[in-house]
């Protein structure tokens, strides 16, 4: 059985979102875009005119410039806007930022339900940053057995980041001490058949 709790107090969402705001501060994620690299140094009228193609790898790069501010005026609308263009062509990198900027309210309305598909959608194509992040959204709202399965799955072999397997098997740890040996075998289960489905294992 799931352990819930309904959040009914503004600090916890934004708690949650400071978590998420944490422990996604390294996600530029230009190392997980290795195809786009030309682009990363691209000149920028030239980036505009590859990211107006629809090439994805060229949209994620001119969000990345608009969210820092590199060579043109910061714009985190702009930036939100270009790197949703690129994770709807598929590029994982992008759907973790749009996932990330849905959770924060940076650059667009704060969703969270929009956050987690995102989020969702990048841990598909095994970016463990995105599932880590799931989980944590899901601990902040007292959604253990949830929580564990994300934790998991970030776990897993096969994943983007050894870095990431690490934190969350202390999480794994840490929750399974919270839970039910009936939880935790839910959550496993539900984790084996989540990966089975995803398109990364397939």
């Amino acid at each position: 059985m799931t352990t819930r709790f309904m959040p009914t107090t503004r600090s916890l969402l934004l708690a949650v979102v400071a978590a998420l705001a944490t422990s996604l501060s390294h996600a530029e994620l230009n190392s997980n875009q290795p195809e786009g690299s030309s682009f990363a140094a691209m000149p920028l009228t030239s980036l505009q005119a590859a990211a107006q193609t629809g090439e994805k790898s060229a949209q994620f790069y001119l969000a990345n410039r608009y969210k820092q501010g590199q060579g043109v005026a910061q714009d985190l609308t702009q930036a939100f806007n270009w790197y949703l263009k690129a994770a709807q062509s598929g590029a994982a990198a992008a759907m973790l930022n749009v996932g990330q900027m849905y959770a924060e309210g940076r650059g667009t309305a704060q969703n969270l339900p929009q956050a987690k598909l995102w989020l969702q959608k990048a841990a598909q194509l095994g970016d463990n940053r995105a599932s880590y992040n799931l989980a944590l959204l899901e601990e902040r709202s007292q959604n253990l057995t949830d929580a564990y399965q994300w934790y998991d799955v970030s776990a897993r072999d096969g994943m983007l980041s050894e870095q990431v397997k690490g934190l969350a098997q202390g999480k794994i740890r840490k929750l399974a001490a919270n839970l039910s040996v009936q939880d935790i075998q839910d959550a496993r289960n539900r984790a084996d058949r989540w990966l089975q489905t995803s398109p990364a294992n397939r």
